[in-house]
């Protein structure tokens, strides 16, 4: 991430439809581009007792970034996420029953 610190503003969670969404309301640190980002998660399982991921990001990156080099970051990290969480999931079964 290139955020040594980041405060998000969860602005809604819906259990039954497995969906968030949060907005960045703080972040800084080196190399930081990023001046307002919302993101909104949704989980959809699949018939093979999986589970689909969609994600939807908007943001406003600060004058003089070049959007190309963010976007590409940006999706880097949260598939490096999500993979560390998969892993942590499938390691440890009983960690979200």
């Amino acid at each position: 991430m290139p955020f040594n610190l980041m405060k998000e503003r969860l602005e809604f969670i819906d259990v039954d439809k497995c969906e968030c969404k949060s907005t960045l309301i703080e972040g800084g640190g080196i190399g930081t581009a990023i001046d307002t980002a919302t993101s909104q998660m949704k989980v959809k399982p699949t018939a093979n007792c999986g589970s689909v991921v969609k994600v939807k990001s908007t943001y406003k990156l600060l004058p003089g970034v070049e959007v190309n080099d963010e976007i590409s970051k940006a999706k880097d990290s949260m598939t490096a996420i999500f993979k560390a969480a998969e892993a942590y999931l499938i390691a440890n079964p009983d960690a979200y029953n």
